[in-house]
């Protein structure tokens, strides 16, 4: 065989391996948004798997199912059954299992602030009507508060009379994780969701991800931009849910032991493992001392956070854990 034969066996082959690669790197990308959970929910995909958008469908079909059984205010739920059945012991499922075993660590945790038996309390706050408890309203609810009042075990559930549970500060990061944990074996290369300000990134290249927290007081700005591994954030904040009344605001994140919304704290943001895990400590965190709250995201590992506050002159303070630091691209003090 001539020379110039096998030169141009060579350029076959070469591109042949092109093509090949190509074709064993070729990627598709589909995304949507739907409105469950009672907020906007995005999610993009990033996926070796032509049938992307069959796939995506069926993320949004388990978030669907999910929001069905733990959903508040929805007659069919396994959630508003329990809360208004006459019954004092309701059989669970393994999913209610896991929720109730985090929800009563971070409820210890946070010294008893994180709570998710506080529906009774968050019912008597009106925040579309700008309407605020009695004291005895407010008295009269807290008597039907307080975890350590429920048992539960891996089969059933044990609620005393009057009381209810309302997941709305864990339940969307426990749906996070289910979907991201169907998605994930799926030969997907990035996975990004979106859940009304629940967050969390997934992928297969080590990716880290630009992330810009919102400004607390300035809703079209940034006051923290990072650069951050696959993880979950979740930031709670005293501008998602408020009015303002006699120069006070009054926003939805409550205080189980006063009645009233959480102070001094007006913005926590959780990075963690697991969105199931960031949107429990994000509300704990923000009720608490936020010099205790940091402490308490300390002794969850490979989790870090960072809480902004008012001091007693109404000074901003940030504070933030060690690991937050490496990630900071622009850093705002100032709120």
């Amino acid at each position: 065989m001539k020379f110039k034969e096998w030169i141009n066996i060579i350029i076959i082959l070469l591109l042949l391996s092109i093509s090949f690669f190509r074709f064993r790197n070729k990627t598709y990308t589909a995304s949507k948004i739907r409105f469950l959970m009672d907020t906007q929910v995005e999610i993009s995909i990033i996926s070796k798997n032509q049938n992307v958008d069959k796939l995506l469908d069926n993320a949004f079909d388990i978030i669907e199912k999910y929001d069905e059984m733990l959903s508040y205010f929805n007659p069919n739920s396994f959630l508003y059954h329990l809360n208004h059945s006459d019954s004092l012991q309701t059989k669970i499922n393994e999913d209610i299992y896991e929720i109730l075993k985090l929800a009563e660590l971070v409820y210890y945790r946070s010294n008893n602030l994180y709570d998710i038996s506080i529906a009774p309390l968050v019912d008597i706050w009106d925040f579309s009507n700008e309407i605020i408890p009695t004291s005895e309203m407010i008295e009269l609810s807290q008597k039907n508060v307080g975890f350590d009042r429920i048992d539960f075990d891996e089969n059933y559930i044990y609620l005393p009379v009057d009381m209810k549970i309302n997941l709305g500060s864990i339940s969307k990061g426990y749906i996070i994780d289910k979907t991201i944990e169907y998605i994930a074996d799926k030969d997907v290369v990035e996975v990004f969701i979106n859940a009304g300000g629940d967050i969390r990134f997934f992928s297969h290249n080590k990716k880290k991800w630009r992330l810009g927290i919102q400004h607390p007081r300035d809703r079209l700005s940034t006051i923290v931009v990072l650069r951050i591994p696959d993880m979950a954030v979740v930031t709670s904040g005293d501008y998602e849910r408020y009015f303002i009344q006699d120069g006070v605001r009054y926003h939805h994140i409550l205080n189980p032991k006063t009645g009233f919304p959480a102070s001094p704290t007006v913005a926590v943001t959780i990075f963690s493992p697991t969105a199931f895990l960031a949107d429990a400590l994000s509300t704990a965190a923000f009720v608490m001392n936020p010099f205790d709250a940091i402490e308490m995201i300390k002794s969850f590992p490979d989790t870090e956070g960072i809480i902004f506050f008012y001091d007693s002159d109404g000074q901003p303070i940030s504070l933030k854990t060690t690991g937050t630091r490496s990630w900071i691209i622009s850093d705002v003090n100032e709120f």
